[in-house]
């Protein structure tokens, strides 16, 4: 191991060390304030506009045993009265004044009532104008549901693939839900055929896995054209879902060097927008987003979670009382968190890194510090570990802090199922 590649391991050992460290303080939900039904205490005023209305959509007909989302199982006339309240809230916040620019919904399984999914997005489409509706679904829709209903509503779908090997899909028990690598090629096909812009998710870090086998996943993708391929590592968590996942997880070292075999392979036709997302450099440009990438959110369901600067909103995780307070007349948030500025910037800095630039002036006209008033001691860790170059007043990311920003996209993914764990204390 060469000296570079030691100081990178220590680097991302340290790394897991304090991020985990960090989530458990920081999105600790133990002084999380509990709301009434009132739409005045998620603080947002006449006419405010954010970038992203989550929606969240809590069925499945059959529980993923390593999926860390809020779900249960499917029961149509639950599901039936689940949308009936998810409109109402909807409309409520809109008739309210809450403006947005995007939708993104996610589950669970969005589209296990396809007529309710399109009425809810009529409903928004009637009510305001967005520039773009993003949807989640699983390669098997395509298969068995009806997916040209969504055709002229929804704008951007993501495709959950994870792996085309079986050996993994069957680990992670995703074969016998969503079929064979060679199935799902076909349902893939199928989406790029049928909506206008697709991502498509590849995980690796699985065990067992080697750059080549990697590299063969990606090159099969690359085939079918998707307009974003979004490939990271197997998230580890922070609370019970580490377990469930460390049986998946191959060894931590082989991360860094399937990181670069995906960066190698996507060069020719994907360029990097993050380290974990690629947009196809071919055909009309590709627009990237992100729930929670810097911007306020609002969640909408049960399961959701959105911010509004310092404040961290839980909507009900029980379904139950979910439709409750939203037939009390209130939206479904349950619960608030405040979250510290040094969190918020922590976040700020993951995007900059992951965004290649960590640009002075603009920070500080954003914050009234400057990167080094406010990370004195991750940019001294950056620099030390050979992440960051200084360009100027700026500071670029190598090719080890982009490696370093891949491994804090996995913290906070696995800082949001910690979240999802503890929310679902709260509603029991």
């Amino acid at each position: 191991m060469s000296f570079a590649d030691l100081r990178l391991s220590l680097a991302t050992q340290s790394l897991d060390f304090v991020m985990q460290h960090t989530i458990t303080h920081s999105l600790s939900l133990a002084d999380a304030t509990v709301l009434p039904a009132s739409l005045s205490s998620v603080a947002f005023t006449q006419e405010q506009h954010i970038e992203t209305l989550y929606i969240h959509i809590p069925f499945c007909h059959t529980l993923c045993r390593f999926c860390s989302f809020h779900k249960i199982k499917y029961n149509q006339q639950k599901a039936l009265e689940y949308f009936q309240a998810l409109r109402k809230e909807i409309r409520h916040v809109i008739e309210s004044g809450l403006r947005f620019n995007r939708v993104y919904i996610g589950g669970g399984t969005t589209t296990i009532l396809e007529d309710e999914l399109v009425k809810t997005i009529e409903l928004i489409k009637s009510l305001t104008t967005v520039r773009e509706i993003s949807c989640e679904t699983d390669p098997s829709y395509f298969r068995t549901g009806h997916p040209e209903v969504l055709n002229g509503l929804v704008d951007r779908m993501s495709i959950g693939l994870q792996s085309f090997d079986d050996r993994i899909l069957k680990a992670s028990s995703r074969f016998e839900k969503f079929g064979s690598g060679d199935e799902q090629e076909i349902d893939i096909r199928r989406g790029i055929e049928l909506f206008p812009t697709v991502n498509v998710d590849l995980m690796y870090g699985f065990k067992g896995q080697t750059p080549d086998s990697v590299v063969t996943d990606i090159k099969r993708l690359i085939q079918l054209e998707p307009d974003q391929i979004t490939t990271y590592p197997l998230t580890l968590g922070i609370g019970k879902s580490r377990k469930k996942s460390q049986c998946l997880a191959g060894e931590p070292k082989d991360l860094f060097p399937q990181f670069l075999a995906v960066k190698q392979v996507m060069s020719d036709r994907y360029m990097m927008e993050f380290p974990w997302t690629y947009s196809r450099n071919f055909g009309q440009a590709v627009e990237n987003k992100y729930v929670l990438d810097g911007e306020n959110c609002f969640g909408v369901g049960s399961g959701a979670f959105g911010r509004f600067g310092e404040q961290f909103q839980i909507s009900s995780f029980s379904i139950d009382k979910y439709i409750q307070l939203i037939n009390q007349g209130g939206v479904g948030t349950s619960h608030h968190k405040l979250l510290s500025v040094k969190s918020i910037n922590q976040h700020h800095l993951m995007i900059m890194m992951g965004k290649g630039c960590l640009d002075n002036a603009l920070f500080k006209a954003h914050t009234g510090k400057s990167l080094w008033q406010a990370f004195p001691v991750e940019l001294t860790y950056l620099l030390a570990s050979g992440a960051l170059i200084k360009q100027g007043d700026s500071y670029f990311t190598t090719e080890a802090g982009q490696f370093i920003a891949l491994k804090m996209f996995s913290g906070f993914l696995a800082g949001m199922d910690y979240l999802r764990e503890q929310a679902i204390e709260l509603a029991a």
